[in-house]
């Protein structure tokens, strides 16, 4: 029986775990575990690109703990991957860091491009889409320091670009005492207008039919929407159409309320519930920027693709 592989992506504001094997009957991929922690690795170093002691002091108890589940499930030293984004990609310690990783845990972490977490993105993405999936479509991953995005048809890739403008980003730029108001919609959007410009080059000649979003930001949308619907996720999908005229609605409520009131909503994760309103900006942007009909959901995204990524490695 082939041992299991533990992917690691360590996010700007979430640190996320996927233990996965191959099945032997049908070589699909095999969830056995998959956790997500809260670190806010970026907490205040988007203004600095210094990660805080107390922030690599969070990430340092996650990436033991991973390490710990993924020992358990039988997948050993050499078979745990760590992927480093955005904040990991600018913060001036980051070496510090790394060699810190290193030496209380035992773990390497690959610091990869924003270019290289598109295309990993989209490997992980394409593999939970129906099959055929032919409309032209453009992915979107909300992360805390940057935003990932990916136009592609069919089995081709259009292009892809990363921008940073992820989540907690914004929120270091547009916030009342560390949370979104109401009254700061006008000047965020407009933010966002502005930095969306180099995705117009993507999309100026292949107009997007569908908004895919990868996990993240876009799973709480799910959650709400299900809770809303009194239904659960299927274990058999890993891909779901969502409401748009339920996403502005519920876009509007969160933009409303407060950040006591949204941690209470059925379906939101309490983590989420401080960047939600900044992400639900970006993607109302996108979908009216490029007029975009139809929205989905994927619940894989850049861990998935490198497993995926290893696997066409190993069988090679």
């Amino acid at each position: 029986m082939m041992k299991p592989r533990a992917i690691i992506d360590l996010g700007t504001n979430t640190f996320q775990l996927l233990i996965a094997q191959k099945s032997e009957s049908d070589g699909r991929m095999n969830v056995l575990a998959h956790e997500q922690r809260p670190v806010s690795l970026g907490k205040g170093a988007m203004g600095t690109d210094i990660l805080q002691e107390d922030a690599i002091e969070r990430a340092i108890l996650t990436l033991k703990e991973f390490k710990q589940i993924a020992n358990a499930y039988q997948c050993p030293d050499n078979q745990i991957n760590a992927l480093g984004t955005s904040i990991i990609r600018r913060a001036k310690n980051t070496p510090e860091f790394l060699d810190k990783i290193q030496e209380e845990v035992g773990i390497q972490v690959e610091v990869i491009s924003g270019i290289r977490e598109a295309e990993l993105i989209y490997q992980g993405i394409c593999s939970s889409l129906p099959d055929p999936w032919k409309a032209t479509s453009l992915v979107m991953d909300i992360g805390g320091g940057s935003v990932e995005f990916i136009l592609f048809q069919g089995s081709q890739v259009l292009g892809k670009i990363s921008l940073e403008i992820g989540g907690l980003q914004l929120q270091s730029l547009f916030h009342d005492q560390g949370e979104f108001h109401e009254r700061l919609s006008g000047p965020l959007v407009a933010y966002i207008q502005q930095a969306l410009g180099p995705l117009d080059h993507l999309c100026q000649h292949n107009k997007p039919q569908v908004l895919i979003g990868a996990a993240g930001a876009f799973e709480t949308l799910l959650d709400l929407q299900l809770a809303q619907a009194g239904t659960e996720k299927l274990s058999s999908m890993s891909a779901y159409p969502l409401s748009i005229p339920q996403f502005y609605a519920n876009k509007d409520h969160i933009e409303q309320i407060s950040y006591d009131e949204r941690v209470k909503m059925p379906g939101m994760k309490k983590f989420r519930a401080s960047i939600l309103p900044y992400a639900n900006t970006l993607i109302s942007q996108v979908l009216q920027r490029y007029d975009i009909p139809e929205m989905w959901i994927s619940t894989f995204s850049l861990k998935e693709g490198y497993w995926f990524y290893l696997q066409s490695q190993a069988d090679k």
